[in-house]
């Protein structure tokens, strides 16, 4: 078959996948018995994967399970028959359950399995159960939501921010015990998909009874059961019984000075184990709503600029129990976007720091649609089939002037320069991801996966480019031949799309005594990226716009990477280990349609790494991983086209056709001990990865102009390691007090090319951020100093030493008193030192807000809330690079006042009618979180 039918058929196979699996999975009738029940702990507690094995009662092994985060499980289509279910989970005691089979249309409901403490840990655990409103499950870590106190009707996020290891940025990511949280689910659902910020900022409190942090692996990993060492930290909410069938939801609206608005609705609808929610917001105080990943082009930061968004999103989780599960996400976001920006940027040079000062304003005006469903069939123990289909959708228009004065040394004017950019964006994107793993009965511990992956993306840009630039110097204009305005102006058409195939074939093999097993895998991927850019160029003679070959170009580029590994893995309940190499061979050919010349013929690269997973248990508590593992990237199509972009005729960029693809090795150290009796909690984390055949940027500068001109190669000796290490400690003997403290430091080594002069740029960072709170029945108190430092060194002797230094520090002050009233207070401080002229700050930022509530149970507030009222807050930024170093201010939302009024509702089944949220939770801050299991 022909390259060109096999894309045909590649497309059709995306459009027709899910809908036929979905056919198939409809058509399924089970035909045999089924098992259900649950597994808890002896305080009646849930319990996540424990082990379940159906046996004969000659010990046969027929099949096996694992507990889900309600602590369920089931068996389908078991045949009639006598039988031995063992239920097993480490740190306590076996249980034997003796089932009997009659019939196949019986449904066997075992209800709940208890199982009891091995005497080791007994007394711990009922130390933890008394003492701490946190519980040490393996990889889980689990809080009672009702002994943290929030805010009167409250969402998840407001919980989170309570919880000891846990923090929240100021865009919305969730980081827990240094790790950043990739998905928020419900009852063990997904929720939102990627987006955790959708769950924390709209779910309320007043439903969750438990905050589960897990760690787990992969979904590609868990349904396969092979170990690809992408661990994700995710937060699992457990709905409130009485909670979980019926509605809830809340509305909010807002007014405030200078014409600040908001309004937000959440709809959930929860029914025996399924889920609905729609949710909307639109405002134009800079909350986006949903986070950007389905656009392809960069979006900056909340805080750069002034945005007016709106957003809406549908979100649902049905099926036949954990038979048959359907899933999905819905999500439309719209925003539109102001932002002005002054940068000093300092060019790392061998004859010493040539800069510029850029001016610019941005007007973005951003559609994106996104859809991503989950398939999830298990129609017995040992198969499972799991269909992913994505679709995203993304439109952007933006204007973009800016003016730039470049200097050269000794800070001499060279040259300025003005550019007016237009564009209109368009992105598509379709995919479909199918993973279908087997165990076999036969043989305990032998399992076949396999994975397949089709893609297909397509971006168009339009744009309208219009450059002056004036000379500055007169040695300039006589080298050049240009005397007064140079001007470029020229339309562009961009077409970028990609056809990917992939798949993954896995294989394991018990081998030996219990617990060692021989792994072996192979995966295929193959890409067809393709780059059309047409340039037509103002004729002034003509007084129209002519194409130019020059700056034109139809680029196609055949990726193909193979990844061959072979392994070992023991698992014992005291270590795991999982060791082995993996050859990656990659072949990449390059086509230039309108310049054969330019075309590069099949490069062979072949990398060789080994990959350890390691993982040592000294007790339920106290753990230490420790992974490696290497990865290939191919360069961008950017990188790759050898054309040149004139569109901003004073910065140059050409790509290089014979750039190789990079190899990163990848280096992971994590441990981490709960002392129960202290309540203490330590993590400390080591990072780090290197890179062969890194693509960095070779930039010249023409001296008498300032223009530059950016081409790209490949080199060694990019590098970065981080150390990281969190304490977190609750003080007195009420527990009130809970201490905190981080401490970072990270080292990034680049490499870059200024003149034909390699240089090496170090960068030593050391952040430490210690915190104290005081949390007792109806007052809130929390101390934050903060200190940064960033410390940059070249290799080049002309280039001189930076250092920049931030601190600071946050008090919040809340106060839920006994007449309805809510007082809180946000003060900050933070200061700079080391930044270019002009951009050191000293700024203090105050929040404050009374609210009173009022309805029945309290179910309406009005709030009154001041923002920045002192009227200082600014947003200033240092970018580090090996050829430049940029300090940025941008300009961001300031002072303003504004009266909010907020409504919660529920509805649930009769007899569990629960009360709205009357003020607030009651109980101290809580101790730290430890470890806890998978």
């Amino acid at each position: 078959m022909s390259l060109p039918s096999c894309r045909r058929g590649l497309r059709r196979a995306l459009h027709l996948l899910p809908s036929g699996t979905l056919l198939a999975l409809i058509a399924f009738n089970a035909s045999g018995a089924d098992i259900t029940g649950s597994v808890a702990d002896n305080l009646g507690e849930p319990v996540i994967n424990a082990t379940l094995r159906l046996l004969r009662p000659d010990s046969t092994f027929i099949r096996g399970k694992v507990t889900d985060f309600n602590g369920h499980f089931s068996f389908a289509d078991v045949k009639p028959g006598k039988y031995i279910l063992q239920t097993d989970y480490t740190g306590f005691a076996p249980y034997d359950t003796d089932v009997q089979i009659v019939s196949a249309s019986q449904r066997i409901n075992l209800g709940t399995i208890s199982l009891s403490e091995k005497s080791l840990m007994l007394a711990q655990v009922e130390v933890v159960a008394v003492k701490t409103q946190v519980k040490v499950k393996g990889d889980t870590i689990e809080y009672n939501a009702d002994s943290y106190q929030t805010r009167p009707n409250a969402v998840v996020e407001d919980l989170i921010k309570r919880l000891p290891g846990v923090e929240i940025s100021s865009d919305g990511k969730i980081t827990a015990h240094g790790r950043e949280v990739t998905k928020i689910l419900l009852d063990g659902k997904e929720f939102f998909g990627d987006d955790p910020t959708v769950a924390s900022k709209n779910l309320p409190v007043d439903i969750v009874d438990k905050l589960q942090i897990v760690e787990r692996k992969s979904d590609q990993a868990r349904l396969t059961g092979v170990d690809d060492g992408e661990d994700e930290t995710v937060i699992n909410l457990s709905i409130k019984k009485g909670k979980n069938n019926g509605w809830t939801g809340n509305v909010e609206a807002g007014y405030g000075t200078d014409s600040r608005y908001k309004g937000a609705f959440t709809v959930n609808r929860f029914w025996d184990g399924n889920q609905l929610t729609i949710l909307g917001n639109a405002n134009n105080i800079n909350d986006i709503g949903f986070n950007d990943s389905g656009a392809r082009w960069r979006r900056r930061s909340d805080d750069n600029g002034i945005s007016e968004s709106q957003s809406l999103g549908l979100n649902f989780n049905i099926g036949n129990k954990e038979i048959l599960r359907v899933g999905g996400n819905v999500f439309y976001s719209h925003a539109d976007r102001n932002s002005t920006e002054q940068t000093d940027r300092q060019y790392l040079t061998d004859g010493g720091m040539t800069a510029a000062r850029i001016g610019s304003s941005d007007h973005d005006n951003t559609h994106n649609l996104r859809a991503d469903f989950r398939i999830l069939w298990k129609p017995d123990s040992l198969n499972t089939l799991e269909v992913r289909p994505r679709i995203t959708y993304g439109r952007q228009t933006s204007a973009v002037m800016d003016s730039t004065l470049n200097l050269g040394e000794a800070l001499t004017p060279l040259s300025r320069n003005f550019n007016d950019n237009t564009e209109r964006n368009n992105n598509f994107e379709v995919s479909t991801r199918v993973i279908y793993s087997h165990a076999f009965a036969s043989k305990r511990g032998r399992s076949l996966s396999v994975t397949a992956n089709l893609s297909h993306s397509n971006q168009r840009s339009y744009s309208d480019d219009y450059s002056l630039t004036r000379l500055l110097l007169e040695e300039a204009a006589s080298a050049t031949g240009i005397d007064g305005d140079e001007t470029s102006d020229q339309l562009g058409d961009d077409h970028e799309w990609t056809d990917r195939l992939s798949g993954r074939i896995t294989w394991t093999e018990p081998i030996g005594r219990k617990g060692n097993f021989l792994t072996a895998a192979y995966q295929a991927d193959y890409r067809w990226n393709n780059a059309d850019r047409l340039i037509d160029v103002y004729d002034a003679d003509t007084g129209s716009y002519l194409p130019s070959d020059n700056l034109s170009n139809r680029f196609r580029n055949n990726y193909f990477n193979q990844d061959i590994r072979i392994g070992f893995k023991r698992i014992t309940t005291k270590y795991n280990i999982d060791a082995g190499i993996s050859l990656v061979p990659q072949n990449s050919t390059s086509v230039n349609l309108l310049d054969e010349a330019r075309s590069i013929p099949t490069r062979h690269v072949l990398n060789v790494a080994p990959y350890l997973r390691y993982r040592h248990n000294w007790n339920k508590t106290r753990s230490m991983r420790i992974n490696y593992s290497g990865r290939s990237s191919q360069p961008s199509l950017t990188q790759l086209q050898p054309v040149a972009d004139e569109s901003d005729p004073m910065n140059v960029i050409v790509g290089n056709p014979n750039l190789d693809p990079s190899f990163t090795h990848r280096m992971h150290m994590r441990f981490q001990d709960y002392n129960a009796d202290a309540q203490r909690s330590i993590l400390v984390m080591l990072m780090g990865n290197v890179v062969q055949n890194s693509v960095v940027s070779r930039t010249t500068f023409d001296d008498l102009t300032g223009a530059r001109r950016t081409t790209y190669e490949n080199v060694n000796g990019v590098w970065n390691m981080r150390l990281m290490n969190m304490l977190s400690q609750p003080l007195g003997s009420s527990k009130m007090w809970l201490m905190t403290s981080h401490i970072m430091l990270s080292y990034d080594r680049q490499i870059g090319f200024n003149n034909g002069l390699r240089n090496g740029s170090g960068t030593f960072r050391l952040n430490l951020s210690p915190s104290i709170a005081w949390r007792p029945k109806d007052i809130d108190l929390e101390l934050r100093p903060r200190y940064s430092m960033q410390h940059t060194a070249n290799s080049l002797p002309s280039v001189g030493n930076m250092t920049v230094h931030t601190y600071g520090a946050n008090f919040n002050a809340s106060w839920y008193t006994p007449w309805g009233i809510v007082l809180t207070s946000e003060l900050s401080y933070e200061g700079t030192k080391g930044y270019a002229s002009g951009y050191d700050d000293n700024v203090w930022m105050w929040n404050a807000s009374i609210g009173y509530q009022f309805l029945r149970n309290k179910a309406a507030t009005l709030t009154l809330k001041g923002y920045d009222i002192l009227g200082q807050r600014s947003n200033v930024q240092r970018s580090v690079t090996a050829n430049y170093i940029d300090d940025s201010r941008f300009n961001t939302l300031t002072r303003y006042a504004m009266v909010t009024l907020s409504y919660t509702f529920n509805s649930f089944g009769k007899g569990n009618e629960p009360q709205i949220n009357n003020g607030f939770r009651r109980g101290p801050g809580g101790p730290p979180p430890g470890h806890g299991r998978p």
